[in-house]
């Protein structure tokens, strides 16, 4: 058994739309992943479980989402956590109502040092329906051939 290098992380909900489409792509391509990579999926996960979780992981970790980046629907990209800055709630106090950017912020006031890396996709639609808008899924093999590159590039990088 292989030594584990990368955490690949889907985050989504896939009752409202676009926002499973990371959960969509992680569960196409799982079975083309080389065994040093862990495969999660975070399905409607709250912020305090994904802190703990976070605070678990040793290794790089992956996140494949979608993003509101203020692209064309559809639209993807690759970075580095270094490299965005990520909206955290401002205006509410309950822990119910974080979203992932603050459970990243909660988990590195606790001690998390790893490196984050974010394969995120423009949504085309939020909205409470459980299916992934035509047109991304039409371009899931396009999706799915730049998230296995990206992630061979940081493999070779890590070792």
């Amino acid at each position: 058994m292989s030594k584990t290098l990368i955490t690949l992380v889907a985050i989504g909900n896939q009752n409202v739309a676009d926002d499973g489409i990371g959960l969509y792509l992680l569960e196409t391509i799982q079975d083309k992943l080389s065994d040093d990579i862990d495969v999660r999926f975070w399905k409607n996960k709250d912020a305090l479980s994904i802190t703990a979780e976070l605070l678990e992981i040793k290794t790089p970790i992956v996140i494949v989402d979608c993003a509101d980046m203020g692209l064309k629907g559809g639209e993807f990209r690759w970075f580095e956590q270094s490299e965005c800055q990520l909206a955290q709630q401002t205006d509410i106090i309950s822990t119910h109502s974080f979203g992932f950017s603050d459970a990243l912020a909660l988990a590195e006031t606790l001690g998390f040092k790893q490196a984050v890396f974010f394969f995120a996709i423009q949504p085309m639609q939020l909205e409470v329906k459980n299916e992934i808008s035509p047109f991304l899924v039409a371009n899931k093999t396009e999706y799915e051939k730049s998230l296995l590159t990206q992630l061979e590039k940081l493999k070779n990088k890590l070792s």
